[in-house]
């Protein structure tokens, strides 16, 4: 007998099976018993009869009673319905969840070993860009290091010369100032007028503050200020 679901016996399941391959065309009981037959070879008459009645109580298989013009023969023709194709396709996925071939297994293996393999050279991809993106980085942040040192280097060179330089005219001015110094003394011994010693220092002043002035612009713009970099 059915159950709430239907189609419990394997002549049941038949029955449905070859109301499938007509659908959506009505078949007559006798084309139907002769299919099902033709697949289970030892299902009687009487058997497939109870069982299309079951079915069809079941609501899985439309019935429709055909009356012939003349006499009273009948002729009973027979459609699977929507519950029935629902409930006959969960079995068949319940047979194929529950058996699974060596080709699928292998073919799931090969899906897999294909997935796998493509995410493996994703990643390495990915990895190859950014070992790129950073030896980009690295190489750039040795260019800065690099021209940092060399402005440090060219600064401190350039301090140097620079002190040199003006230590130099530092004692070129004080030699002559010692050396102005002297005259005046000897000009005022000589003459005896202090303007001329006056008019010697002031000189001597003038010329001071002149070479100050000089070495300060020259330490502010060769000093104070670093090279610009290429």
């Amino acid at each position: 007998m059915v159950g709430e679901k239907g189609a419990d016996t394997e002549i049941q399941k038949q029955i449905l099976k070859s109301l499938r391959e007509f659908y959506p065309i009505k078949v007559d009981d006798i084309v139907l018993i002769a299919a099902v037959q033709k697949v289970i070879k030892d299902a009687m008459v009487d058997q497939i009869t109870k069982d299309i009645v079951v079915l069809r109580d079941g609501g899985l298989v439309e019935e429709t009673i055909i009356k012939a013009p003349f006499g009273k023969t009948e002729t009973k023709r027979l459609k699977i319905t929507s519950t029935g194709i629902e409930r006959l396709q969960g079995l068949e996925e319940k047979e194929v969840k529950g058996v699974v071939s060596a080709k699928e297994i292998e073919s799931r293996l090969i899906e897999t070993y294909d997935r796998i393999k493509g995410d493996l050279e994703t990643m390495r991809q990915n990895l190859e860009a950014s070992q790129k993106a950073l030896e980009s980085e690295m190489n750039e942040v040795r260019k800065r290091i690099a021209d940092h040192d060399n402005v440090i280097r060219t600064y401190f060179v350039r301090v140097i010369e620079t002190f040199g330089v003006f230590v130099g005219i530092f004692a070129v001015v004080v030699v002559s100032m010692q050396a102005s110094i002297s005259g005046a003394i000897a000009a005022i011994s000589t003459t005896g007028n202090p303007l001329t010693f006056f008019l010697a220092m002031a000189g001597i002043a003038l010329t001071l503050g002149v070479v100050i002035i000089a070495m300060l612009y020259g330490i502010r713009k060769l000093v104070l200020i670093p090279p610009k970099t290429q």
